[in-house]
């Protein structure tokens, strides 16, 4: 069976937090580390451990290993830290901190944008993702190599959730509403062929991508194309070559609202 090696679970001991579990339960991963980061000299570390062996328990029907650790250091920088050795960090966009604002800008940005491996993101608080089997890896792409970065991961989500690709773009004229001409049209042909090139390069487990064009606003017409069962994986940010729109101006977007989580690749990643 395909798995991860090991996925990085930070937390802060808070329900909001402890959303991000249920989609470990789903990544099948020989092991899974609980971490929980104590700022400064916090003297709370018993306390942590209790907390983070009491998760343990939950986990550990998924994983061969459950390991638990708490270090003394600032969060996104401890966090950061504790990947080193992972595929994969799971976290939640919502914790405690800062009366649980949603934290893509802060830690959770900070993690995805310096981790050395993808972080998955999951929406907590008030309008929560809740775990559900993935039945799709949907891939962004606007045409740039730096969101084509995310083609590796999104192939090993797929064969190892046996899931479908599914590759989108989004025709959005700037994102002006216009009528459809002849111009647009050529866009549209092109975006096509980009993708089932795209396609064409990229298979797991022998079954072929599906692809869509969509015309519209990028952040909106990504937000009406996932839904329940969806897994995005996305980079950090693109440069929008061959189309008008770029990934990072939709990312937050997606983060706030789209009713699937994501996965971020950093954009300079090998």
């Amino acid at each position: 069976m395909t798995m991860f090696n090991r996925i990085l679970a930070p937390l802060d001991g808070s329900a909001r937090a402890e959303t991000a579990l249920g989609w470990i339960t789903i990544l099948p991963a020989r092991h899974v580390r609980l971490l929980q980061v104590c700022p400064g000299e916090d003297t709370r570390r018993a306390e942590a451990e209790e907390y983070l062996t009491a998760i343990a328990a939950r986990v550990q029907a998924v994983a061969t290993e459950v390991e638990i650790r708490v270090v003394h250091d600032e969060p996104a920088e401890g966090i950061v830290a504790a990947a080193a050795d992972a595929d994969l960090v799971v976290m939640c966009t919502q914790g405690a901190g800062d009366g649980g604002r949603l934290l893509y800008g802060s830690v959770a940005d900070r993690v995805a944008r310096h981790a050395p491996v993808p972080t998955l993101l999951v929406r907590g608080g008030r309008d929560p993702i809740a775990a559900t089997p993935v039945r799709r890896i949907v891939v962004p792409l606007d045409g740039s190599p730096a969101a084509e970065r995310a083609l590796p991961m999104a192939a090993k989500l797929a064969t190892i959730l046996a899931g479908q690709l599914h590759f989108i773009t989004v025709d959005d004229a700037d994102g002006v509403d216009q009528p459809r001409s002849s111009t647009t049209d050529k866009g549209a042909t092109a975006a096509h062929a980009y993708l089932e090139q795209m396609a064409g390069d990229t298979t797991a487990d022998a079954v072929a991508p599906s692809t869509e064009v969509r015309s519209g606003e990028a952040g909106n017409e990504l937000l009406t194309a996932v839904g329940p069962g969806d897994l995005l994986v996305i980079t950090t940010h693109g440069r929008g070559a061959a189309r008008r729109w770029q990934i990072g101006r939709v990312a937050e977007k997606l983060l706030r609202h789209a009713a699937a989580p994501i996965v971020l690749i950093r954009a300079d990643s090998p």
